[in-house]
């Protein structure tokens, strides 16, 4: 019996090690700056010592036949990872259940929180924070859906807490067309952007190369409609649409690399402003 049962035992950690090795390998090997991998007795040194706090939103939502739901939130947390090394920063866990709208929401990869508890939840976890010495924090997004609740979120739980201060940044806002295409990254047309298109899939592949596999659909055509400024559209009929944008044969981590290297460099120079400048009165 005894054997039996170690048997069964190895061949459990077997299967869980093939079904989730990215799991495993981030409970062994946390990246220092991770807040949830302190040990209870070091807690409040790691608050004192972390010169800010990074929080990474991210989604559970249909990315297309080449990338995983957790797409927004597996780059939000690899990019806040590597600047929370930058930055002496705290890296927060994830916060992955948040509202998609309505033209992924009817695919069955995606699970939406309606915007109004995105904003509640969010905002308790800000006043949280700040209650607990983090009197800055860097909400750093990997979804779309996620600006209004978060900018909403992070007005609330400042104008509460005395002293505290919040920045919001959307990753991919740092990659604008002109400079992605002047990289002739994407034959795709917007730079390779859209939703789980080239763009996004690439960088996404940096951090999870065995979730994203380039192809696994049709290479749609480009983009025809460039307006030149941004605009938000719903459609409640989204019938024929794909769930994804771009040519997927496109998809490549080493040019994911490079605009993941973009978005870092960015994002680390307009916080290292902001910690010098946290006095001045106004969002300069």
């Amino acid at each position: 019996m005894k054997e039996l049962v170690n048997r069964w035992f190895s061949a459990c950690v077997l299967l869980i090690a093939i079904a989730s090795p990215g799991d495993i390998l981030v409970a062994e090997n946390p990246p220092e700056p991770a807040f949830g991998f302190q040990i209870g007795h070091a807690v409040e040194e790691h608050v004192r010592s972390s010169k800010l706090a990074i929080l990474p939103l991210g989604s559970v939502e249909y990315h297309g036949p080449s990338g995983p739901p957790l797409t927004d939130s597996i780059i939000a947390e690899g990019i806040a990872g590597e600047l929370a090394d930058q930055l002496s920063a705290s890296l927060l866990p994830v916060l992955h259940y948040t509202h998609s709208p309505s033209h992924t929401d009817v695919f069955a990869g995606t699970v939406s929180v309606r915007p109004e508890v995105v904003t509640l939840l969010l905002e308790d976890v800000l006043r949280s924070l700040f209650t607990k010495g983090f009197d800055k924090v860097l909400v750093l997004n990997g979804h779309d859906g996620n600006i209004g609740p978060a900018r909403g979120a992070i007005s609330r739980a400042t104008r509460q807490i005395e002293g505290s201060q919040a920045i919001l940044v959307s990753w991919w806002e740092t990659l604008p067309t002109p400079e992605v295409e002047a990289l002739n990254l994407f034959a795709s047309g917007n730079g390779g952007h859209g939703h789980g298109g080239p763009l996004e899939l690439s960088v996404a592949a940096v951090y999870a190369p065995r979730s994203v596999e380039a192809g696994k659909g049709p290479d749609l055509p480009a983009l025809e409609f460039d307006i030149g400024f941004p605009f938000y559209l719903e459609k409640s009929d989204v019938t024929g649409w794909p769930g994804y944008s771009g040519k997927l044969s496109e998809i490549d981590a080493l040019k994911g690399r490079k605009l993941a290297d973009i978005a870092v460099s960015k994002i680390s120079g307009l916080v290292k402003h902001w910690l010098e400048n946290d006095d001045k009165p106004g969002s300069w």
